[in-house]
């Protein structure tokens, strides 16, 4: 195993000298400009690449995605919302496969999407995109990026002043807990996001308390990559009970040779990986015939003014599903309902039916 350590892989003179020193599997992070490369390597080497990167749609069956595609759960929490009209703003860093979902399904359902890519967007371009939402008196916009350019935009949007009630922010990444949002609650925005870890299961939060004494709190991704070392673990270890030699010979596998010779082994353990079932720090992991993640939960979360709670969650059988409640009496006892429409229905009783303390009105 080697593994990349968490930087982008090495340009291919080096990672030809990798290959040489028998790899069996690599572990780690593509980008944009490195990641058709990557899977080139890989598929004609027969070398798997484990990755906790965003995913990408590839036919490459030598590529195994330790991140859960996103973009059925997001149409999922749009739907709830009821969302027709909204903008739509994306890194192209981080593929673009969430947002042609998301106006594939526009298409269908006659949305009104606005898709605006942050790498262009100027100090201009981004004070007219809200000149614009408050002209047609809408706030609705979703931010998909990784969290390190996510957090640049939302402290723009506070240093604009755009954090008020009348706008509704989905951020579309699964670390909504990684991400500090107490500027972007001072203003009283809606704020909508997704949670892979559960930190409430125990040792979840053992591990990642261990993180927190030495590293920064962005721990989605670390959880992944942990996933993917325990992932990589378990298959050849099952590899070795079914006694299945993987061992390495002649030139097999190197791509410096001419031609590349495709390891014969590497059919053997792309199978093994693609079949492991196992509970990691990222929930239930289990993968299709394509690498991808399969039978996984997300959670689904709002930033209450008390901090950020579960509204919901989403998997592939249930699709979304809400699990949020008002606790009358409690300290958030005005939560969900500002900047909220509601409709209330009431039986007439007793004569009148009084609306506050001073209005009534009354059936004769």
């Amino acid at each position: 195993v080697f593994p990349t350590s968490l930087s982008p892989p090495s340009p291919p003179p080096s990672l030809c000298s990798q290959f040489s020193k028998g790899v069996y599997a690599i572990i780690g992070l593509y980008d944009r400009k490195t990641v058709n490369m990557l899977m080139s390597f890989c598929g004609a080497l027969h070398v798997c690449f484990v990755t906790p990167s965003f995913p990408i749609e590839t036919a490459n069956q030598f590529v195994i995605q330790l991140r859960p595609e996103l973009q059925d759960t997001l149409v999922g929490v749009i739907d709830h919302y009821g969302w027709t009209k909204f903008v739509y703003m994306y890194s192209s860093d981080s593929g673009l496969s969430v947002l042609q979902k998301v106006l594939d399904t526009a298409a269908e359902r006659s949305w009104l999407v606005t898709s605006v890519n942050v790498e262009t967007m100027t100090e201009a371009s981004f004070l007219k995109v809200f000149q614009d939402l408050d002209k047609r008196k809408e706030g609705q916009i979703i931010i998909d990026c990784e969290t390190e350019r996510l957090t640049s935009i939302l402290k723009k949007i506070v240093e604009q002043g755009k954090n008020a009630k009348s706008y509704h922010y989905i951020l579309a990444n699964l670390g909504f807990l990684d991400i500090d949002l107490t500027d972007l609650r001072k203003g009283g925005a809606n704020i909508t996001g997704f949670q892979l870890v559960n930190y409430t299961e125990q040792n979840v939060s053992r591990t990642i308390q261990q993180w927190m004494d030495t590293h920064p709190p962005t721990h989605t991704l670390k959880a992944l990559t942990y996933d993917g070392v325990k992932v990589m673990s378990t298959a050849f270890q099952n590899l070795r009970k079914q006694r299945i030699d993987i061992s390495r010979r002649g030139n097999a596998g190197e791509c410096l040779a001419n031609p590349p010779a495709p390891w014969g082994q590497g059919i053997d353990i792309q199978r093994a990986l693609q079949q492991v079932r196992i509970h990691g720090l990222t929930g239930h992991i289990q993968f299709n015939e394509k690498g991808r993640r399969t039978n996984f939960t997300v959670s689904v979360m709002e930033l209450a003014p008390s901090g950020p709670k579960k509204v919901g969650y989403w998997n592939e059988d249930e699709k979304y599903v809400s699990t949020a409640t008002f606790m009358r009496g409690s300290n958030d006892s005005s939560y969900g309902l500002q900047n909220r429409t509601y409709i209330v229905t009431t039986i007439l009783v007793s004569v009148c039916v009084c609306v506050s303390v001073c209005v009534c009105v009354c059936v004769s």
